[in-house]
């Protein structure tokens, strides 16, 4: 009985104290629902939200090196399609001119910090001079840009009116 008697009496000396204790716990409960709660929310779906853009982020990154990929590989296709294109083109030219035009060797040489390339064509073209003029002036208005570097008669003793012409020109791809 003592015991029931003392827990009596203490409970009724602190029952304002827990009554007051018991209140500041609710109103800490309700605040952390109330404020605490949402900002978390919020804050995970910030988060989430940042993830995925840097994941987008990656992706767009990704996809820029692989069309800058694609650009440079269309560029040197291209390129060397307009070589084969003007290797191909010289002879015809020449045929179409009544000249002589036994082979074409070229070198190409790829320009330091640049994508261009340079491309040393040489061949030998024999005929008559009219005509190679107008080969020489056809291979300058070529869409291409190219220009002559160096063009060297050689005599032939053959046939003087048939002079030989060594022709080094100089095409500029990108």
């Amino acid at each position: 009985m003592f015991a029931l008697a003392s827990l009596m009496a203490w409970s009724q000396r602190y029952r304002l104290q827990g009554i007051v204790l018991s209140s500041l716990l609710a109103i800490n409960l309700l605040l952390f629902l109330i404020l605490v709660t949402p900002a978390y929310r919020h804050k995970v779906s910030n988060e989430a939200s940042l993830h995925a853009s840097r994941l987008k982020l990656s992706q767009l990154l990704q996809y820029q090196k692989a069309q800058e990929a694609i650009v440079d590989l269309e560029k040197t296709f291209l390129a060397q399609q307009e070589l084969a294109h003007l290797t191909d083109r010289l002879p015809a030219m020449a045929r179409r001119h009544q000249l002589e035009l036994p082979g074409v060797s070229y070198q190409a040489e790829k320009q330091k910090e640049s994508s261009i390339k340079k491309i040393v064509l040489n061949f030998k073209v024999t005929g008559q001079y009219r005509d190679i003029r107008e080969f020489i002036h056809e291979l300058e208005g070529l869409e291409l840009f190219l220009y002559i570097n160096d063009l060297a008669m050689t005599s032939t003793s053959r046939e003087p009116d048939q002079p030989e012409f060594q022709v080094e020109l100089v095409a500029v791809l990108r």
